[in-house]
């Protein structure tokens, strides 16, 4: 199996460019005298228009969240529309983001176009990215309509690409740093620095390191009695959080038209686990500690006016530790290992302007081994292969693509369960119907497999071996436009989907007695049905003052269609029907203003919607003051901001209160 895996990296990685010499210019004899100007090279990458996307897709970039009083992933991705992170409190606690309460494991979390994985919980904690050292987020639900991708990258509900700065100088700046510092309640403090530098024509490199160091130990109230007839004031415990990340960059960009990027990574956690409140019960004994290190390659190259190829390989190992001193006559400590290699080759042939095709190949061998009595040593070797055509114009955008998926999982001691393979397809469109109009209709289907990961099957607390793989059908219908209105209003864009999902043998995984351990079970079936919605407008009341507003909005119903069931038709827990976010910035020669509000409507945490198991609907908001400064080569900015700014004690996820009243402030260098 291993030899298939090599040669498809090999293919990639071996294959010669075929190029054609260019074609010399003919000299023009003219009596005008003729300027040659010097070249100007763009060496941002191009992001995917959202206006012509057959799928929804948002972008957010630095400039937009660098005026919020956000510091980790998960607190922008809070105001994209179809996107429902779950908290469980402060910052040391687990986050993670489901696209339209798919489950977080339906979603593809990359870093550079790379995906993240977790054997044990399938779940990536965005906990641990900082926005520091993060250029471009992008997040499809669906599929991208980028044909040039790894195979893996298509084979989930939808993708959050995490996009890193490259640094790319020019003539005139051969290095850059960065230096950042925060600094807030609880003990909050957070340095960053990172430094990008020309080593020749060929190569340019870049690191960054950010550290982070909290007590976590914010106050909130708990009612006391059945009838919560008296409220005690609490403190949280056991929420304090240190970690580290270093991060290193080689770039390199050829002379035949190749370009390599290079990444290492190292991440470092320790943190204590604020289990579910419980009253009477102070002590909180769990840690957990986190060792992730990873290394990635991809390179990509053009073979001629017709055929490029990108091909990408990946090797990750991390390591946890999980103690618990809690119990009288014993102490806990769980060892958990996991390593995974990964290979990639993809080759895209343009057959014209408008049509293009292009062949994935993925090969992943995953393993996974703990200090745990009922350990059976799993290992998974996964194989993807997807066939993607694309036809494009500026009127219509039609994209299809076949994902095959074969798994093979190994395991000591009990029988070895029984391999899988399946055929995912996906449709999607964008139209134009009215030409020299900026309206779009766009629409897609698009079926996904998933299956259980280990800790699903032979690690959660009640083990259960039985578990089937998901099988997930997605429509979406919408309509998109983009304009603007004279020197008042230069941009107004905003979107509409209608969407409806259908699962079979969902996998729903809850925690039992704190956020590390969990307990899993398939539901026959679910039905997801909703509406997304979203818009963008900038207002210029002067030369000097710009006003930007952006709103989300989703109404959603998540019900549980298991026939026969006692909870038939019930909302599943943890879906709230309505939620909505919004922001408004002012700009001035002054100092920048930024207001935000994020709104989530009640909802159930047990199966069966009764009053009693309802969680009440809850807003926040949030003001940041920001201004830059230069001097000579020199920028300088400042930022203050609070976050929950009403001191509003609300549950994500029920016992497990969020953070009130919140100050933070951020001094930043460019230079």
């Amino acid at each position: 199996m291993f030899k298939k895996i090599y040669f498809y990296f090999l293919l990639g990685l071996t294959t010669e460019g075929i190029f054609f010499p260019a074609l010399s210019a003919q000299e023009i004899q003219d009596t005008i005298p003729i300027h040659r100007l010097n070249e100007v090279e763009i060496n941002a990458s191009p992001l995917p228009s959202p206006f012509k996307a057959s799928a929804p897709l948002q972008i957010l970039k630095s400039s937009d969240w660098s005026k919020f009083n956000t510091m980790q992933i998960s607190d922008a991705i809070q105001f994209l529309s179809g996107a429902q992170v779950k908290d469980y409190g402060g910052i040391g606690g687990l986050k993670t983001i489901s696209i339209r309460n798919l489950g977080a494991n339906y979603t593809n979390v990359a870093y550079d176009g790379i995906a993240i994985t977790d054997y044990q919980t399938g779940q990536i904690d965005l906990g641990r990215f900082f926005l520091d050292h993060v250029e471009t987020i992008t997040f499809h639900i669906g599929e991208s309509d980028q044909i040039l991708q790894t195979a893996q990258m298509q084979s989930l509900a939808g993708t959050l690409n995490i996009i890193t700065p490259s640094f790319l100088p020019g003539d005139k700046k051969k290095r850059q740093l960065k230096a950042s510092l925060k600094a807030g309640s609880f003990g909050l403090i957070n340095p960053s620095v990172s430094f990008g530098k020309t080593l020749n024509h060929t190569f340019t490199m870049h690191v960054s390191a950010d550290y982070l160091k909290t007590d976590g130990n914010y106050p909130f109230k708990q009612a006391i009695g059945y009838a919560n007839d008296s409220i005690a004031k609490r403190k949280r415990n056991n929420s304090d959080v240190e970690s580290l990340k270093l991060e290193a960059n080689l770039l390199g960009k050829f002379e035949n038209h190749g370009k390599l990027r290079f990444k290492t990574y190292y991440y470092r956690s320790e943190r204590g686990l604020p289990s579910a409140v419980i009253y009477y019960n102070d002590y909180m004994s769990e840690r957990l500690n986190d060792r992730i290190f990873f290394t990635q390659a991809s390179y990509t190259q053009l073979l001629n006016e017709k055929i490029d190829f990108q091909s990408n390989a990946k090797f990750n190992f991390s390591f946890t530790n999980y103690t618990n001193n809690m119990y009288s006559n014993r102490y806990l400590e769980n060892l958990y290992y996991q390593r995974e290699y990964y290979l990639n080759a993809t080759f895209r042939y343009k057959f014209s302007k408008q049509w293009s095709f292009s062949w994935a190949n993925d090969g992943i061998y995953g393993n996974f081994n703990s200090n745990l009595p009922n350990n059976v040593f799993p290992s998974r070797v996964t194989w993807l292969s997807a066939f993607s055509g694309k036809y494009e114009t500026e009127t219509y955008n039609l994209t299809a693509k076949l994902l095959y998926t074969s798994v093979n999982d190994y395991v000591r001691i009990v029988k070895t369960p029984v391999d899988y393979h399946r055929f995912s397809p996906y449709i999607g469109f964008s139209i134009c119907p009215i030409r020299n109009i900026p309206f779009r209709l766009r629409g897609f289907y698009k079926n996904t497999f998933r299956m259980p990961t280990f800790g699903d099957i032979y690690y959660s607390i009640v083990t259960n071996v039985n578990l089937k793989p998901e099988n997930a059908r997605q429509y979406n219908i919408g309509f998109t436009g983009s304009t603007g209105w004279g020197d008042r209003i230069p941009y107004f864009s905003f979107a509409v989907d209608l969407y409806h999902n259908r699962i079979e043998n969902k996998i729903v995984a809850v925690p039992v007695s704190s956020i590390y351990i969990w307990s899993t079970q398939n539901y026959d079936k679910v039905n997801i049905q909703g509406i997304d919605m979203n818009f963008k407008m900038h207002i210029s009341t002067s030369s000097s003052f710009l006003w930007k507003i952006n709103g989300t909005y989703t109404h959603q119903q998540v019900l549980d269609k298991t026939p026969e069931s006692p909870m038939y038709n019930q909302q599943i827990p943890y879906t709230p029907r309505h939620t909505a976010s919004g922001w408004m910035e002012l700009e001035t020669p002054w100092v920048n203003f930024n207001y935000t509000v994020l709104y989530s409507g009640k909802r159930y945490y047990e199966r069966i919607n009764r009053p009693e198991y309802c969680l009440p609907a809850f807003s926040e908001h949030g003001i940041t003051l920001s201004r830059w400064f230069k001097w000579k080569d020199v920028s300088f900015s400042v930022k203050a901001g609070c976050q929950n700014l009403f001191n509003r004690q609300y549950e994500v996820i029920r016992s497990y209160p969020m953070q009130g009243r919140t100050f933070r402030i951020e001094l930043k260098i460019d230079n």
